[in-house]
């Protein structure tokens, strides 16, 4: 269906040295079927480099990604600071006053499957915890690889970023990966929906996303709606939900950053989750 994301990247501009790795960011997402990672110079604000890689089977991802970190030699160096995110793993989102550790995997079982360990991020613009669960294998790559890395979910990163994206205005926000979709809607800077849904098809994700909409009595035809991840406005996707959701566009990168323009062919919506990481750790 919709490409992007899905494919592998390598960007590094011309400033790009890793003799000076001190002074840069590594940011990394991690999912079942990618692994992708980014530099930020500290100094200067600037992304110079970029790579993603696809994996070819969930069954063998940990090992997959073993692979690629001892195979790839800008992964060794020594870095400032450094970030994870998880992708796309099960999680559930309640109030804070709602939540104790203690808890955390009965309240994750009651939602949705647990496979692994169970974690949680605060959200504390919204006074809500994200508690997900992410493979023991998984974990095991972060603690041996990147011992000193600060790890959330991307879902936790996406809603902080999209609070403060907002205005007095409900507003939407849909981030597809990995044929996914997470859905987000704001009433000003008060989160008022967040749910994600596996779609195989151009009408499977209208339906979720009408659905959503109608769950919160939204007119789809007044609602502001940004899209960000793997999708294109020439998509049938997007042609699709266009008919439909008038008030509905790309998003952009994160404006705190400068990107040069080796990072043109990448479109603006793509890697939000990825560039605006470092924000949010």
């Amino acid at each position: 269906m919709e490409t992007g994301e899905n494919n592998p990247i390598h960007i590094q501009t011309e400033n790009f040295n890793i003799g000076l790795a001190s002074r840069y960011h590594l940011s990394i997402q991690l999912g079942i079927h990618h692994f992708s990672y980014c530099l930020l110079n500290t100094t200067t604000f600037t992304y110079d480099y970029a790579k993603k890689y696809p994996l070819a089977s969930k069954d063998n991802t940990a090992t997959e990604i073993t692979e690629i970190i001892n195979n790839d030699a800008i992964l060794k160096a020594e870095f400032s600071s450094q970030s994870v995110a998880f992708v796309n793993f099960p999680s559930t989102l309640l109030p804070s006053k709602l939540y104790k550790k203690e808890e955390a995997e009965t309240l994750l079982a009651f939602n949705t499957k647990v496979n692994g360990t169970v974690l949680a991020d605060n959200i504390v613009s919204q006074k809500a915890h994200l508690i997900y669960s992410v493979p023991e294998s998984i974990l095991t790559i972060v603690s041996n690889f990147f011992p000193k890395a600060k790890y959330k979910s991307q879902e936790s990163i996406l809603i902080q970023q999209y609070s403060q994206l907002n205005t007095e205005k409900k507003k939407a926000y849909l981030y597809l990966n990995e044929q996914k979709v997470g859905i987000t809607i704001f009433d000003g800077d008060k989160l008022i929906f967040n749910n994600s849904f596996k779609y195989t098809s151009k009408e499977d994700l209208l339906y979720y996303v009408l659905f959503s909409f109608e769950q919160l009595k939204l007119y789809p035809d007044s609602i502001e709606v940004t899209v960000f991840g793997t999708i294109e406005d020439t998509d049938e996707s997007f042609s699709l939900m266009y008919k439909y959701i008038r008030n509905i566009k790309l998003g952009k990168r994160p404006h705190q950053f400068t990107f040069p323009t080796e990072f043109n062919p990448l479109a603006d919506h793509k890697y939000f989750g990825l560039f605006t990481q470092i924000l949010c750790v």
